[in-house]
């Protein structure tokens, strides 16, 4: 309701009536403004037709239409380009597609449809009883049959005649009973065109009016009017043949251009990747063999200093021995000795 209101609001008033005079911008719709609807431009918009029936499409996603006041305007300005201009904008190639799609729905909808028509006028199957009284009426056609011939051989040509009259009569009724019992219950079909069930009465003069009712009913002439743009746009365009509309084909190549240089961008990241991989596990290889080395050569020089022995008072490190250098010396040399 209250988008309702808002989109009469915005066709009275205008879409800038909540801003301050001085911010307005006034400018008038173009056939590009993205609210403007592209399948009105090209001929038809299905989404109104169906409107609180049961093939309601749904809302457009466009918002301004032939009831709009400023759409004259704006299709009066589409009609103004030639029709290689038109083709460039792709407004019919939209469009041809959505009415295929649409088409292509509704025509699988009424084979379900015929299907389950199908099924619900199928004739029905014969009770038990109506069965004995089909039997009874069977024997009684040919008791009189028997009869009619009997008498014929007797000479008795009138009885002979009196006696197949009742036959006939037998038949009939049997005939006519039998087409009672074996009649659905409701005689169904389904329209072409919408897929709408139509049902069959006896009454002449009832069926017509059905089918008249049908055909001015608001979903015979909306997929109608479909149907008939759809054939219209296959005239122009052909069936399956080249779309109108974007893109052009002159552009093709440098998207595929473009969509290689990426390719080789892509490459050339994922390799610059492994490069680095690579290098940081050299690196790593290397740091961790380094430091392998220096364990050893710490390992090597415990062995040697125990040894040796160094001094009482020498509790190893570089800043720990505070002796004179000559001191140290003579300790060794005196050890060595």
């Amino acid at each position: 309701m209250v988008d309702a209101m808002r989109a009469m609001l915005d066709e009275l008033m205008g879409k800038e009536r909540d801003v301050p005079l001085e911010k307005r911008t006034n400018r008038g719709l173009k056939f590009t403004d993205r609210e403007v609807c592209k399948y009105a431009l090209a001929g038809l918009c299905p989404y109104g037709l169906f409107r609180n029936t049961k093939s309601d499409l749904g809302p457009c996603k466009y918002e301004v239409h032939e009831d709009d006041v400023q759409f004259d305007e704006v299709k009066a300005k589409w009609d103004e380009l030639t029709e290689a201009e038109k083709e460039r904008y792709g407004y019919d190639r939209e469009l041809l597609t959505l009415l295929e799609q649409l088409c292509r729905d509704m025509d699988r909808k009424i084979e379900r449809q015929r299907e389950r028509a199908g099924k619900e006028s199928a004739p029905r199957e014969l009770t038990a009883d109506d069965k004995s009284r089909l039997d009874a009426l069977k024997a009684k056609q040919k008791e009189a049959l028997d009869a009619s011939e009997r008498m014929a051989e007797g000479g008795d040509v009138d009885g002979s005649m009196l006696l197949a009259q009742q036959a006939e009569k037998f038949k009939e009724q049997h005939d006519s009973m039998l087409k009672q019992m074996t009649a659905s219950e409701r005689t169904m079909t389904v329209c072409d065109v919408c897929g709408v069930f139509i049902n069959s009465t006896d009454n002449e003069q009832r069926r017509k009016t059905v089918v008249q009712d049908h055909l001015s009913g608001k979903q015979y002439l909306g997929w109608k009017a479909i149907r008939d743009k759809l054939e219209e746009m296959h005239n122009k365009y052909g069936r399956g043949g080249k779309l109108p509309g974007p893109p052009p084909v002159a552009e093709r190549p440098r998207s595929r251009e473009r969509s290689r240089e990426r390719e080789r961008h892509h490459s050339r990241d994922h390799k610059e990747r492994d490069r680095d991989h690579k290098d940081r596990d050299r690196t790593s290889g290397r740091t961790e063999h380094r430091s392998k080395d220096r364990s050893r050569s710490r390992e090597r020089h415990r062995r040697s200093g125990a040894e040796i022995g160094p001094p009482p008072s020498y509790r190893g490190g570089r800043d720990s021995d505070r002796r004179p250098v000559r001191e140290r010396d003579r300790f060794y040399d005196d050890r060595r000795r």
